[in-house]
């Protein structure tokens, strides 16, 4: 089953259909045995034949020996794991390696539409079905004890987005995939630096990713924007210990091959390397001073995510950058006044015009052109809707609920942010196969008449999106 189609097939076709469980008030002892009967490493706990919890070896040994209690005293439901991650028995095979990725398990159990249990499926069948899929990766990297090796793997990042391609997958669920995978990898670093240098780091604090990368829309290549907030409780001790991890991090991300960014916006630096109260002043800063610069650093940090420590922490920015939006109006307007800086690359007869000299002549910028116009229009109207989170789809989907914008201009809209993605990400692909540096420069010669169309009507939707905000905002009476 080598086939590239084996991602888009259904779960129920390799899941297992035996599931073994247990009731909530059994005891720990009774499980035990019941798995070491059937020689199993996990057992659903289940009533009335709905999932309620698991659990796992992994939960004896943390939760009972290592604690000292008594197997007969303890009940399932005092350590069992929930809830419980399912999958439909419909649902994609793609979709559970995305869900064991983004939680870290071995196994989800498969529900059918009301539900009940119907199956269970484990990192080991998808993989004796598939050799090529990214749980060895995902293995590889779980084992790796030295940045040598989590470079060799990141390296193998191409091979997996190319099998994704072939299999057809959607542009979202690719884009999400990338992310997940990107995580993993800024994680596992983090891990090791940790390890070897900072086993006494404080707990509040968090690594924070910005722009792209905290939207999860990462493509291919993309240079570090990353940020480190503290807890104003910690002591100067701390701050150093965190300073010092923060240069360390980043010397280990670019040696992997993340390289740093050409602005500086680096947890490594002192400016994005700050206090909870310093940080919630600096953007105060920015908002109530719309210089281009400031204006940039705030859209970028608006995306922020946590990827390492306290989420505590984010959570307070999120709020204080929801508020500042909600207070700032005219802030909002003055972005929104930055963003017709990049009106859509086409001509009056519907041309499509490209670079017209240096390196990149006749070709087009699609970051430029498509991407960011419309993602930073999508924020710029998600901050005026107090939407702080998500990534650009899940923003477009939320202004569709409230009524934000009109839905017919929000789904075209929606297609051509993903046509870009997805022109992006191949071509990226194409100029590293053909041993090049990815850029974002599309040779609209290479493409076909489906695809111009496309770019065609992509270009149209970001005028149409621009030309919503500049009346929204009353860009004509802001000077």
């Amino acid at each position: 089953m080598e086939q590239p189609d084996f991602l888009l097939r259904p779960v129920r076709e390799i899941a297992k259909k035996t599931v073994y469980t247990a009731t909530p008030d059994q005891s720990v002892k009774d499980i035990a045995l019941i798995m070491q009967s059937k020689n199993i490493s996990g057992i659903v706990i289940s009533e009335n034949e709905l999932p309620l919890g698991i659990i796992t070896d992994r939960d004896f040994r943390n939760k009972v020996i290592s604690k000292g209690l008594s197997p007969e005293q303890i009940k399932a439901y005092e350590i069992m794991s929930s809830p419980v991650n399912t999958i439909r028995e419909d649902e994609y095979i793609f979709e559970a390696i995305y869900k064991m990725t983004k939680h870290n398990i071995h196994r989800l159990v498969v529900v059918d539409s009301m539900g009940i249990i119907c199956g269970i499926l484990t990192d080991t069948d998808i993989i004796k079905f598939q050799t090529n899929t990214p749980f060895y990766f995902i293995r590889d990297l779980e084992y790796a004890n030295s940045l040598d090796e989590i470079k060799l793997l990141n390296n193998k990042t191409i091979n997996f987005i190319n099998f994704l391609i072939s299999s057809g997958i959607k542009t979202i669920e690719l884009v999400r995939f990338i992310s997940h995978i990107n995580d993993a990898i800024v994680k596992k670093c983090i891990e090791l630096v940790i390890k070897d240098n900072y086993f006494d780091l404080p707990d509040r604090f968090a690594f924070l990713v910005l722009g792209s990368e905290g939207r999860r829309e990462q493509t291919l290549k993309t240079d570090q924007d990353n940020a480190i907030v503290y807890s104003d409780a910690i002591g100067n001790s701390d701050v150093e210990k965190i300073k010092d991890f923060a240069e360390k991090l980043i010397s280990a991300l670019i040696y992997i091959g993340i390289p740093e960014c050409p602005g500086g916006i680096m947890a490594k630096n002192d400016m994005w390397r700050r206090g909870l109260a310093q940080w919630k002043k600096t953007l105060s800063q920015w908002i109530t001073t719309p210089t281009p610069e400031n204006i940039l650093n705030y859209s970028m940090f608006s995306d922020l995510r946590t990827i390492f420590g306290d989420e505590s922490l984010e959570r307070e920015l999120k709020n204080h950058v929801k508020q500042l939006a909600e207070e700032n109006n005219l802030f909002l307007a003055q972005m929104a006044k930055n963003l017709m800086r990049f009106p859509p690359p086409i001509g009056f007869l519907g041309n499509i015009k490209t670079e017209k000299e240096g390196k990149y002549k006749g070709k087009l910028d699609i970051k430029k052109a498509v991407i960011f116009p419309i993602t930073e229009g999508i924020k710029i109207l998600s901050l005026e809707a107090g939407i702080v989170s998500g990534s650009t789809v899940d923003k477009i989907r939320e202004l569709a609920k409230m009524n934000r914008i009109p839905e017919n201009d929000l789904l075209e809209i929606e297609t051509s942010f993903t046509f870009a993605i997805n022109l992006r990400i191949k071509n990226q692909l194409r100029e590293i196969s053909q041993g090049e540096v990815p850029s974002n420069y599309i040779d609209i010669k290479k493409l076909n008449h489906i695809e111009i169309d496309r770019l065609k009507i992509a270009l149209s939707a970001v005028k149409t999106l621009q030309s919503f905000i500049k009346s929204k905002f009353n860009l004509d009476f802001i000077s």
